[in-house]
């Protein structure tokens, strides 16, 4: 595929971003819309077109690419009166996280409309987005995500062709349910920590030299101990959203979801305290009872 190939890119907020430049440095005419204009809009500055419809966005692309919040966000933005019908020949890669079911339901009213799709959620925050560093998963016709390397390339260097539609969104959330499991484990050995008056150097050091140490704790320490003030990567409310769907998953292929349940609750506790939009790791805050 071609850098004269003209990408519409969709959602341009902490990962959309990012990754909007990431195909503006690689060379491709991009399109940008995102629902809050003036989030696109220093994108134009560095030589996209900002526009302030989806259907505009959609007019003169080859390719859409999708970094929408949820599964109703994708649908109110793509399968839209004036969007839909344009949907024809296009290239969809929808980036997000959502359901498995949600992202077949998708893939089969775009092609309904002569659209091809191909799902690819991506692993990673704002760091590997802005560094193209992404862990891209693809699932869909291996022949479309063929095509659709050399834009996958800019996000990740090693794009992964998983299987077909609803293969890498369950993937995704499989990983994203680790995520949410460790923080919220690292988070409740904190608490006790701090709690049992152990000193903190000491907990870290016996632990970085540990076998089931992450490099992820390091990380987010400073967001646990200031959630609030912290760098946002990742919103604890797109983490609450994410559990939600990893539950409705697991129900569906009759896993257990105790685990599951157990996280929702801490994250949706998260976002009642008014900390949906502080990073994930602010749900130490609920964990610590402070």
């Amino acid at each position: 595929m071609s850098t004269t190939c003209t990408v519409a890119f969709f959602g341009t907020g902490l990962m959309g971003f990012p990754m909007a430049k990431r195909l503006l440095a690689s060379g491709f005419p991009v399109t940008a819309w995102n629902r809050s204009r003036e989030k696109a809009l220093p994108l134009k500055a560095l030589g996209a077109e900002v526009v302030t419809t989806p259907a505009q966005a959609l007019e003169q692309a080859d390719v859409a690419v999708l970094m929408l919040a949820h599964a109703d966000a994708i649908r109110k933005t793509l399968l839209g009166a004036e969007a839909a019908p344009l949907l024809a020949k296009k290239s969809v890669v929808q980036m997000g996280t959502i359901g498995p079911e949600e992202s077949r339901d998708l893939a089969a009213d775009i092609t309904s409309l002569g659209g091809r799709y191909l799902e690819a959620p991506v692993l990673g925050s704002v760091p590997q987005a802005e560094a193209g560093k992404l862990e891209v998963m693809a699932g869909g016709d291996k022949a479309l995500f063929d095509e659709l390397f050399p834009v996958l390339r800019c996000f990740g260097r090693h794009p992964r062709w998983i299987g077909p539609v609803g293969t890498a969104a369950t993937l995704k959330l499989a990983l994203n349910h680790l995520i949410a499991a460790q923080a919220a484990a690292f988070a409740t050995s904190l608490a006790l920590v701090q709690k049992g008056q152990v000193p903190l150097e000491v907990f870290l050091e016996i632990l970085r030299g540990s076998a089931f140490y992450a490099p992820t704790f390091e990380r987010k320490l400073p967001v646990m101990l200031n959630p609030v003030h912290a760098k946002v990567n990742f919103p604890a409310k797109h983490m609450l959203k994410d559990v939600r769907l990893i539950r409705a998953a697991a129900e569906a292929s009759a896993v257990n979801t105790t685990l599951v349940a157990a996280l929702e609750v801490l994250y949706a506790a998260t976002e009642k305290a008014g900390l949906g939009d502080a990073d994930y790791a602010a749900v130490a805050r609920l964990i610590v009872g402070d």
